[in-house]
């Protein structure tokens, strides 16, 4: 531990009356409220399971939305029956009632937040986590501004009528800057300034957006990151006088060992392209091999955030009255244990052991960083395949969907490689001094120290995960040894096909230099 950050551990100690507390972090949420925006959400999901399982909190409260028809106490209920709950329903079903749901309407100015839940919120809330955010990199621009942009500036005003407000954590990006190529742990101003873009979202209609979508976002490959950099900006210009911070996360995968391996509930990303990849749909990827993904397991993720907001606390009163108001940003990367695109594919294979049921083909993928070579080898791997399938599915009287589906593979393939292709450097001093003071006592708890991941461990329960807790797809031994076995076949085709074409491909080439061979001595003579 550096002197630095001993020199605050025992400030902020000294401060508290808890010089010889071993256990800071538990202390800091000991009969807390906490509020939570986006708590539905895959992060916010494993967020609220390990605030309630890990910690003597007081009181969660969510901010939840009205949808599908359902009432916010519905969706509350639906929210628990998730299988990322199963310890606590088995362990301690009464911690969940310290979960309480707030309805609210993201669209409305005011969030239409009753008046009473307001003033409830107000007076009781002393940790917020700002988790709510549109994370579709193709999100209408509209959209993904009145989320991430207008919503997080609703919860910055709701953040500043609470009396007790301790510590406010934003969620952002680690990419939020990523049209350059090192970034530091502070806020980048954006070309175009937050105020301006919501000024330009409540003048002009959907399709006015759209046409003006190119010039709005600028460098930035997408809505969502150009849309995260400017919340980021505003809470760094609204929220200076309070407890706050942010905090960017990676690249988040399914759970590592918190509460059990391999939790996820959805596909996007990476995942997504490794599922269709294990699936044999996808054959070819647009990437470079040896870039960093910048990957970390949701559980680490979490433990990182309810860390963070401990430090945001600790920082915010060590803060001078006089001082320059510079919001604490907490890069959640390390340069050590950061595994490359190609290592992550390549590691997914260790979960093959629990094969997925009707896979066309079996794993077999090549990372390509030329756009030509992958268009053109995506051709013969993809589209073609794709016609062959559908004309079968018309013979045989189903529904053609090979066509339509790599189609949409194929875009999602093109939106990826703009951050499979590149590498960047990251300043993470704050998250590495925050690793640092989490005490010995407490290091179990919350583990974020990426160093500590065994990839090869973590990649024995991931794919099998997906197919388990995404798929719901939980098969007995006999039809597993059954999907093993079909699998194994398909393997053994797959090589004879490779070696078969491998052959011919040498053959050819032989025939080609002894022709060659021949003429080049006739020339000579």
């Amino acid at each position: 531990m550096s002197s630095d950050s001993s020199k605050n551990t025992q400030a902020i100690g000294q401060h508290e009356g808890q010089a010889d507390s071993e256990t800071p972090f538990a202390d800091f949420y000991k009969d807390a409220t906490v509020l939570i925006t986006g708590g539905t959400g895959f992060v916010g999901k494993v967020l609220t399971e390990k605030l309630l399982r890990a910690f003597g909190l007081r009181k969660i409260y969510m901010l939840i939305r009205c949808k599908d028809n359902m009432s916010v106490e519905q969706r509350l209920e639906q929210f628990l029956n998730e299988s990322i709950f199963n310890t606590i329903r088995s362990d301690c079903p009464s911690l969940f009632e310290k979960l309480h749901a707030i309805r609210a309407d993201y669209s409305a100015i005011d969030l239409d937040i009753d008046a009473a839940d307001r003033a409830m919120l107000s007076s009781e809330v002393q940790i917020v986590f700002n988790v709510v955010a549109s994370v579709k990199f193709n999100e209408k621009l509209s959209d993904a501004i009145d989320i991430n942009v207008l919503g997080t500036n609703k919860i910055v005003d709701l953040a500043t009528e609470m009396k007790q407000l301790k510590s406010f954590v934003h969620i952002s990006t680690l990419y939020c800057n990523c049209n350059r190529k090192f970034i530091k742990e502070q806020v980048y101003e954006s070309e175009i300034g937050y105020e301006k873009i919501m000024q330009i979202y409540r003048i002009f209609d959907d399709e006015t957006l759209e046409k003006m979508r190119h010039c709005l976002i600028g460098e930035m490959p997408n809505t969502y990151t150009m849309t995260k950099k400017c919340a980021e900006n505003l809470v760094n210009h609204r929220a200076y006088h309070m407890p706050a911070g942010i905090f960017r996360p990676p690249i988040v995968m399914s759970t590592y060992k918190d509460p059990f391996p391999g939790w996820t509930d959805n596909l996007y990303g990476p995942s997504g392209l490794c599922t269709w990849t294990a699936r044999g749909l996808v054959r070819c990827i647009y990437g470079t091999a040896s870039c960093k993904a910048n990957m970390v397991p949701a559980d680490y993720v979490v433990n990182a955030m309810i860390a963070s907001a401990w430090d945001i606390a600790r920082r915010f009163k060590l803060r001078q009255p006089d001082g320059k108001a510079e919001l604490p940003v907490y890069n959640y990367v390390s340069d050590v244990n950061n595994i490359t695109w190609g290592q992550y594919m390549d590691l997914s294979r260790k979960g093959f052991h629990e094969p997925f049921d009707k896979a066309l083909w079996c794993f077999s993928y090549v990372i390509i960083p030329s756009k030509p070579l992958h268009c053109a080898i995506a051709f013969f791997l993809h589209n073609i395949p794709a016609y062959i399938l559908d004309l079968i599915a018309m013979v045989t009287g189903q529904k053609r969907i090979y066509v339509k589906a790599y189609r949409k593979i194929s875009r999602i393939i093109n939106m990826m490689a703009w951050f499979g292709l590149k590498e960047w450097k990251f300043s993470h001093r704050n998250i590495d001094e925050l690793n640092a003071l989490v005490p010995p006592a407490e290091r179990r708890l919350l583990q974020f120290n990426i160093a500590t991941i065994n990839w090869s461990e973590y990649f024995r329960s991931y794919l099998s995960g997906i197919r388990r807790y995404f798929f719901k797809d939980n098969v007995n031994d006999n039809k597993l040894q059954q999907r093993k076995t079909i699998y194994r076949r398909m393997l053994l085709l797959h090589t004879l096909l490779k070696t078969t074409f491998g052959l011919s491909l040498i053959m050819c080439i032989l025939k080609v230099y002894l022709r060659v061979f021949k003429i080049i001595p006739k020339i000579a003579l």
